[in-house]
């Protein structure tokens, strides 16, 4: 159990940005220190360019001014520089800065030096060494220059004892630092599973993410998944409502199915006429049924992209007229005068079926609802490319409550419920327009 724990960290991304982080860290201060070492090295090596240029230049002087103009030249305060020239007799007859040259050993300066080569001579009191090197001057004369420099073996050596000390609070650094920041990285991942895993455990769909407020891709990622989960919970409402008005709606017809065959059956009556009409029955009820599941079919294959469209090109003024001229007895009924207004050349493309269910539709729903001796009105016009069909009636309308709903199927308002019908014509005039 705790292998398959380990196993199951090991693979989490938090641990991978962990892993990456710390090394990355780590790795980058190991190269910076590795480079501050280089830098040291460089930093304390010896100063035998620096001494070699010194002495050539009090070499070019003496030449110009003899041994006095070397000592007038070495006897300024600023110089770092040890110069000491000796004569033939290996006597000192100029010392530059003697409370410099107090603090090294210089009783070995009484030998005679080695012309041309380096030596080193160690500091009394702490690790510094005195680099010196030699050159003839006219006259027997000896030049000697040179510098302290610290002991680089020890300042290396303390710094390298330095990175060894830094180095485990480094890695410690660099883990907690790489932990915190993988955390912090993921945690809108994590909100994202843990609701993913609530929806799939309740089958809830009322879940969110949480979302943050950096703004970042992650919290897009949130914001979107919540979009979903939320059209998701609105579609799955739909449809149960829709189920549950398709029982409803079909409750009727098959109760009633059901009823006048019962009816039939128990009848005495052997008369044709009888039977003929309770057979009639039977079929516009089937009729009814029929209808609605081929209509609720249709809904669903323009909202899903599925629908057959046999585009022509079509003539609205001619496609209006034509619906008009199928709906004036029934507006006569009513006393309903239907107009329309079309101009001759305003032609699409689309499919002329389709295209006659959505006028059909709205112009059913506006003689439907349209009192006696009312007006209905079809206007098209062209405006920035696009054809507009516009159907207007005079009738009460639709409540401002129920305007959000018109498009919902099997939806049917309050006030439409005392007229035949499905609650599902503008259903299918705004999937068919879609589908379009």
């Amino acid at each position: 159990m705790r292998l398959r724990s380990l196993s199951r960290v090991r693979n989490t991304l938090g641990f991978r940005l962990t892993l990456w982080y710390s090394a990355i860290f780590i790795v980058s201060s190991v190269i910076l220190f590795a480079v501050a070492y280089i830098f040291l090295t460089a930093s304390v090596r010896d100063n035998q360019k620096d001494v070699q240029s010194k002495l050539r230049k009090y070499l070019s002087v003496a030449q110009r001014g003899g041994i006095p103009a070397v000592e007038r030249a070495a006897g300024d305060r600023r110089n770092t520089f040890f110069v000491r020239i000796v004569d033939p007799g290996n006597q000192t007859v100029f010392l530059s800065n003697p409370q410099l040259w107090d603090k090294f050993d210089v009783k070995p300066l009484h030998d005679q030096p080695a012309q041309g080569q380096w030596e080193y001579f160690p500091a009394k009191s702490d690790a510094d060494v005195l680099e010196l090197t030699s050159a003839d001057l006219p006259d027997g004369y000896v030049l000697q220059v040179g510098k302290d420099i610290e002991d680089r073996k020890e300042i290396l050596e303390d710094f390298r004892e330095t990175i060894v000390g830094v180095m485990l609070p480094m890695i410690l650094i660099g883990l907690a630092g790489g932990t915190v920041l993988a955390f912090r990285a993921t945690r809108p991942i994590r909100n994202l599973i843990d609701t993913a895993q609530s929806v799939v455990d309740t089958g809830r769909m009322d879940a969110r993410v949480p979302i943050g407020r950096s703004g970042d891709e992650l919290d897009e990622l949130a914001e979107l998944f919540n979009r979903m989960l939320e059209r998701i919970e609105i579609l799955i409402k739909g449809m149960k409502e829709a189920l549950d008005n398709v029982a409803h709606d079909l409750r009727t017809p098959m109760t009633r199915l059901r009823g006048i065959a019962e009816m039939a059956l128990r009848s005495d009556s052997r008369r044709s006429h009888d039977q003929r009409e309770a057979l009639a029955d039977c079929l516009e009820q089937s009729e009814r049924v029929l209808t609605l599941l081929n209509t609720l079919m249709d809904i669903s294959e323009a909202e899903t992209g599925t629908m057959k469209l046999d585009l022509v090109a079509l003539n609205v003024s001619d496609l209006i007229e034509e619906i008009v001229e199928l709906y004036e007895h029934i507006a006569e009924d009513k006393d309903i005068a239907v107009s329309f207004d079309c101009p001759k050349n305003i032609c699409m493309t689309a499919d002329r079926n389709r295209m006659r269910q959505v006028l059909a539709n709205l112009l059913d729903n506006a003689v439907k609802y349209t009192d006696h001796e009312g007006s209905v009105a079809i206007d098209a016009y062209e405006q920035e490319g696009q054809i507009a069909i516009r159907v207007r009636d005079n009738g009460a309308g639709i409540p401002a409550a129920e305007m959000s709903e018109i498009w919902d199927r099997l939806h049917r308002g309050d006030a439409s419920r005392s007229q035949p019908g499905l609650g599902l014509g503008l259903s299918l005039v705004a999937a068919v327009v879609q589908a379009h």
